[in-house]
């Protein structure tokens, strides 16, 4: 067999990029972010709990988390402003005391031949809430469906009318449903815990604050295949 034959001699010549099977070097926490992570910025650790009574009223808006420390620990009544069909419908945190902010009701449209809701305003909220609340100082943290619905214009009406410890839960009752069930049971999401503390950008979880441990979807809590309905 006849030898191939080489002109030119061999040169070993250098990758320009990283070879795709090389390891890479992830970066190295810091001290802080260690400790950042570490933390249980949970209800009911104790000193998530400490902390988040300090906070407020100042801090004005809670996380589910922190709701349910001011609730459970901190003598915070959970003032539900949604209607009350939406309570009867959809359900309710318990102990709330719920003053509506708004109307709700079914009528019949001739026109599309349908039931369809119509909504009114409440203009005795605030009435009720004070033969409810007559103490301007009651510790009062409001909530609606989705903290977007009612929440703030009930805020800004409390306040005007001289409340002094008010704060905003986050996410609504829905956004409560979703951690806890109506027995104040933290919900089981298999082998995923979501997280609303604002720390998930310390952690390997994905980008939706979802921490994992392995897939785990097919355990996954009902309430999370599913969303409230917001009225």
């Amino acid at each position: 067999m006849q030898s191939l034959r080489v002109n030119a001699p061999f040169r070993a010549v250098k990758p320009a990029t990283r070879s795709a099977f090389a390891p890479v070097r992830m970066p190295v926490p810091t001290a802080r972010q260690v400790a950042v992570f570490a933390k249980i910025n949970q209800w009911p650790d104790p000193e998530f709990i400490k902390e988040t009574l300090a906070a407020f009223p100042d801090k004005g808006l809670a996380t589910v988390e922190e709701a349910r420390c001011l609730f459970s620990n901190g003598g915070y009544t959970w003032l539900d402003v949604r209607s009350e069909l939406e309570n009867e419908e959809v359900g309710k945190v318990k102990g709330s005391v719920n003053v509506p902010f708004v109307h709700l009701k079914r009528v019949y449209n001739p026109e599309t031949q349908q039931r369809e809701m119509k909504k009114t305003p409440n203009p005795d909220f605030v009435k009720q809430v004070e033969k409810r609340f007559p103490k301007k100082d009651t510790k009062l943290m409001v909530g609606c469906s989705n903290g977007k619905a009612y929440s703030i214009d009930a805020l800004e009406a409390l306040e005007e009318a001289g409340y002094e410890n008010l704060c905003f839960v986050r996410g609504g009752y829905n956004g409560w449903f979703r951690v806890f069930d109506n027995k104040f049971v933290r919900r089981n999401y298999g082998e995923y815990q979501e997280r609303y503390d604002g720390y998930d950008q310390l952690s390997m979880g994905d980008s939706c604050g979802i921490h994992a441990s392995g897939a785990g979807f097919d355990k996954v809590d009902k309430a999370d295949r599913w969303s409230l309905p917001v009225y």
